[in-house]
């Protein structure tokens, strides 16, 4: 028996055809029908390139709104840029910056401060721009739902554009000019892109140029803001990939060295994992400021700077998180058996990590978590959701507990008063043991086919990288195989464990660097196994990745 669920997806009966029509194997075709991928858009999938870029002028009102941007320059008016303090947001900054430096004394960039001002656009923020005599104020990577700030920036008679790709709640939004493919009246054919990839777009018709020197700051928002990675931003992520390689930028070079990161084999790991936690580190613990400024420095030195002190930020976020799961930890009983979702909480935690410790405990607790902060009986909390549990339906449940809260189904915030807590924790409880199965908190694997040692090649292996860059929506490929033979005992190498193994046909090699699987596979002697494929450059050949096991019955 596996720890977790293995979920198998369903073969398709037809999938032989359509490898043969299309000149791949029927493991690869059943792959891309996993990811519902469209047949006529194999090629593409396959294949993405700057061809499969649409067109920035089906975006609605991004004509309106470069001609009022040039319009604000001819007069010289104030122009504030507003962006959110994450990575898309940063990045979205970034780009917008290669026009606008062209044009000094026009432009002004302002990123809130993620604990005393909150996200998004504030009433504050439209007062001070009025004080400050700015006539327009271009918001990106927020804005979409601030009904009542636009309509007050209005009444004090500026001009607001939003660039944003989350999604609009009921009535139309009252901006001079709404970029977001997310429109219901939208005639834009992909509706997922980051903001930055929005920015990338206003950029390209601002200037009248192909602007394709920022799709490595592209890549960065596409992967660190974890939208998904098919259709457009396929082909965004994999034509930035290429230029972030080679980039002369200086902020990448410098976020390569403090990194240890070889700059030519950076892939969505480097940025999911190393770049990404620190761009985002001086916005959850300081100011995102910091970050801005290094993607705007000039040169490698002044970069490396920044690039440092993002990464002592990273540091003490680290470090910030470390102390705060271990006291929410403390207040968790260790029998959760009964507990549907995790409710913990604790006075003044730190607000810029709430919902990664949310995170981490619904990754080991199995359960959807909620963290909370509270100051003076004022709480600022965040969630993360488990599997399928659908986090803003919970809260509609508990609408009634709550002061404020938003998100979509697998991340939300919300703030509450502390007297309401044990309430919306009975209701929260109930609500899920109602709407929820046993196996929805049972750890799961997603398998895209049983596959065959015979079945595993060189040629194989290589057509999986076809595939890449990995991400949301196109994870790495996982296979099952069953009754698999140890041939060997487990061999410690560095940070791994080598195995061989066989299915009575063929022997391969396979890699545990996870401890649990390690357990299971080191007392066994038949197993079934879930694994990804990857090539053993040293000895040209492919090896398998143990991603979990379980006795063979």
């Amino acid at each position: 028996m596996s720890r977790k669920i293995w979920r198998i997806k369903e073969l398709n009966p037809g999938i032989k055809l359509l490898a043969e029509k299309y000149g791949i194997s029927a493991f690869l075709a059943q792959i891309l029908v996993n990811r519902n991928i469209k047949e006529e858009d194999f090629g593409s999938f396959l294949n993405p390139t700057s061809d499969n870029f649409h067109s920035p002028y089906l975006l609605g009102d991004i004509e309106n709104a470069a001609e009022r941007i040039k319009q604000a320059i001819t007069k010289k008016e104030k122009v504030l840029v507003f962006g959110d303090y994450d990575v898309d947001g940063i990045t979205s900054l970034a780009i917008f910056h290669e026009y606008s430096r062209e044009f000094p004394g026009i432009f002004s960039f302002y990123i809130p401060h993620r604990v005393k001002e909150g996200y998004g656009l504030s009433k504050n923020i439209i007062t001070k721009a009025k004080e400050e005599g700015v006539g327009l104020i271009i918001a990106f990577d927020c804005g979409t739902n601030a009904f009542e700030e636009i309509t007050l920036a209005r009444l004090f008679k500026i001009d607001i554009i939003v660039v944003d790709h989350h999604c609009p709640k009921g009535e139309p939004l009252n901006a001079l000019a709404f970029i977001n493919p997310k429109r219901k009246d939208s005639l834009y054919p992909f509706s997922d892109l980051s903001a930055a990839a929005l920015s990338f777009k206003l950029l390209q018709v601002l200037t009248g140029l192909s602007c394709y020197d920022v799709l490595d700051l592209v890549a960065l928002s596409l992967v660190c803001d974890v939208v998904t990675l098919s259709g457009e931003n396929r082909a965004l992520l994999s034509e930035g990939l290429k230029v972030i390689k080679e980039t002369k930028r200086p902020a990448i070079k410098a976020l390569c060295k403090v990194g240890s990161i070889r700059q030519e084999n950076i892939d969505t790991f480097h940025i999911g994992y190393i770049l990404g936690p620190r761009i985002n580190a001086s916005g959850r613990v300081a100011h995102a400021d910091d970050a801005l400024e290094l993607f705007l420095a000039k040169d490698e030195a002044k970069a490396c700077d920044f690039a440092s002190k993002l990464g002592e930020y990273n540091v003490l976020r680290k470090d910030i998180e470390g102390q705060i799961l271990r006291e929410a930890e403390q207040r968790i009983n260790d029998n959760v058996s009964g507990d549907y979702a995790i409710v913990v909480s604790g006075e003044g935690w730190h607000l810029g990590v709430l919902g990664i410790v949310a995170s981490r405990l619904a990754d080991k607790y199995c359960r959807p978590s909620f963290v909370i902060s509270f100051d003076e009986g004022l709480g600022r909390g965040s969630a993360r959701s488990y599997q399928s549990v659908h986090l803003l339906n919970i809260l509609d449940k508990c609408a009634d507990s709550l002061l404020m809260y938003g998100g979509h189904s697998k991340a939300a915030g919300m703030h509450i008063s502390k007297e309401d807590l044990d309430g919306f924790k009975e209701k929260i409880n109930s609500f899920l043991e109602e709407n929820t199965r046993p196996q929805d908190f049972i750890p799961a694997v997603e398998i895209d086919a049983v596959l065959g040692f015979e079945d595993i090649n060189m040629a194989f292996v290589e057509e999986l990288q076809k595939l890449r860059p990995y991400g949301e929506g196109n994870p790495v490929p996982f296979f099952a195989a069953y009754n698999i033979t140890k041939r060997s005992p487990l061999k410690k190498i560095n940070s791994y464990h080598s195995v061989w193994l066989d299915n009575g046909r063929t022997t391969l090699e396979g890699i545990i660097y996870d401890s649990e699987v390690l357990e299971i596979a080191t007392y066994a002697d038949k197993l079934d196994i879930v694994f990804s494929l990857e090539k053993n450059r040293y000895h040209n050949s492919p090896r398998l990745i143990i991603r979990d096991c379980g006795l063979s019955k």
